[in-house]
């Protein structure tokens, strides 16, 4: 077993190469798209599904290679003996398969050729919108990288990595009648703590620690740790997780230790993902609060660490976040709806329920800019971020956030200057993990399959209609899944 984010994958091991690895009761998940294997209503034929927190849709692989859909009880088959199309039937006529890494349900035809179960189309769509399309059937084809390739997890796993979505009450109406509706009441608002329950820090830098994850930048870590000496008078703990598997020339190391208070750590894989590299850090904070920042920020005479900390040690909120220097409000509400003629989540930037009086310039909303000071153990207790979601990971922290009743607070007084480098200064690491459309589109389609949407939008100006809802007027950006 590997694991990817909070999820139990099986991996083929040597020793199990003639039969490759054999599972029981695991979910099979599209790599590229997210979603699952699972049977038509008719149980007759292997499609692609939304995967359904409160459907069994497991499967085991048997010594002998039969594929055996749990809910049904049915062997996956040839739908006809000369079809090519997967279907689910009695086990005397099951396929033989083997599963092989990274990620491929091979089976050996007659003649000798490889082939592999894959997601496939009756469609003319190009090969990119294919991916993923919800009724698409099975079948058995030549292996492709992306078509072919799927994760195999653990059931215990992937309800634990989706527990704050199973515990969703069902909140439905004309407007909105699935199961992620029931994430778009707003929070409770904010309330203010008894002094005497409160426990005020009195030092910034003995309650905060600056958490960032950089890939292969470490020269922007340092720049972010000169600013809030030069505009602090003080420096903060920072903890930076960095990509490897590479380490830096001494120089460099020479450069960091001018910052004793940065710990810098750089990880074994070349591509451990935001999420990971976040979460490792958190796991070392020691205070009560930490600050989240990308590594390309800058501190300036608005980054009110000051405020955010009376925030929090005043109020039972969670995290209180600031924006960007020049930007235009992120700050904003988290929907799901229908939207576009189909199941959808929206950004609603610009808009927060409700203002917090006893802190000008502040409201509660539902999201906020990655410049933001939170509790520390609650955030633990969340399980921090989806390491899935190696880059495109925003929305989920906060759909997260609001699931567990965490309270939000945006102020449009606190800011840092969001500096970042030309495209001649990006080093080919960073080049080709930040900004490879086929990494990010793939990121953007894991995070829809989570809360089964078929796609997400930035709303750019919106209405609030007469019974509460959000309209959208302008879309900024749209991306759209079948």
């Amino acid at each position: 077993m590997v694991k990817v984010g909070n999820e139990s994958v099986l991996q083929n091991s040597p020793e199990s190469s003639n039969e490759g690895s054999i599972f029981s009761k695991h979910r099979i998940k599209l790599w590229y798209g997210g979603r699952c294997y699972d049977s038509d209503q008719e149980e007759k034929l292997l499609v692609v599904s939304h995967c359904d927190t409160d459907l069994d849709q497991t499967f085991s692989l048997s010594p002998g290679g039969r594929l055996l859909h749990q809910r049904s009880k049915k062997c996956v088959v040839r739908l006809a003996p000369d079809s090519s199309t997967l279907g689910l039937g009695v086990c005397d006529d099951a396929i033989k398969f083997i599963f092989k890494d990274p990620g491929f349900l091979q089976s050996i035809a007659e003649n000798g050729r490889v082939l592999c179960a894959s997601q496939t189309s009756d469609t003319e769509s190009s090969k990119a919108n294919l991916y993923s399309c919800l009724g698409a059937p099975i079948s058995l084809t030549g292996c492709d990288d992306t078509a072919s390739r799927v994760d195999i997890i653990e059931e215990s796993s992937f309800l634990e990595e989706r527990k704050h979505f199973i515990n969703v009450p069902f909140a439905l109406n004309e407007t909105c009648d699935f199961k992620a509706c029931g994430l778009n009441d707003p929070a409770q608002p904010v309330q203010m703590i008894r002094p005497i329950y409160s426990s005020r820090c009195t030092k910034v830098y003995d309650c905060v620690t600056v958490v960032t994850k950089t890939a292969r930048r470490p020269y922007l870590v340092m720049r972010l740790a000169q600013s809030i000496r030069d505009i602090k008078g003080y420096d903060l703990r920072i903890i930076s997780y960095d990509d490897g598997p590479n380490d830096y020339p001494e120089e460099v190391w020479d450069k960091l230790r001018q910052f004793p208070d940065i710990t810098y750590i750089v990880g074994d894989e070349e591509d451990m993902g935001i999420s990971r590299g976040r979460n490792l850090a958190l796991e070392l904070v020691k205070t009560k609060y930490f600050l989240l920042v990308d590594d390309d920020h800058i501190f300036n005479a608005k980054s009110n660490l000051e405020k955010m900390v009376d925030i929090l040690d005043t109020t039972d909120a969670t995290l209180v976040g600031g924006k960007f220097k020049g930007f235009p409000k992120f700050a904003g509400a988290l929907k799901f709806g229908h939207y576009h003629n189909r199941q959808e989540f929206a950004v609603f930037s610009g808009y927060c329920e409700r203002e917090l009086p006893q802190f000008p310039h502040c409201e509660q909303c539902d999201t906020t800019s990655n410049i933001f000071l939170a509790r520390t153990q609650p955030i633990r207790d969340i399980k921090g971020w989806s390491e899935e979601l190696k880059i495109a990971e925003h929305a989920d922290f906060f759909v997260k956030m609001k699931a567990y009743g965490l309270k939000v607070v945006y102020c449009d007084d606190i800011e840092v200057i969001n500096e970042q480098e030309s495209p001649q200064e990006r080093s080919m690491s960073y080049q080709k993990l930040r900004y490879d459309s086929g990494r990010k589109h793939r990121m953007f389609r894991l995070m829809n399959s989570r809360y089964n949407v078929n796609g997400l939008f930035w709303c750019g100006s919106h209405k609030v209609l007469e019974n509460g809802d959000l309209q959208c007027l302008t879309t900024k950006h749209k991306i759209g899944y079948c």
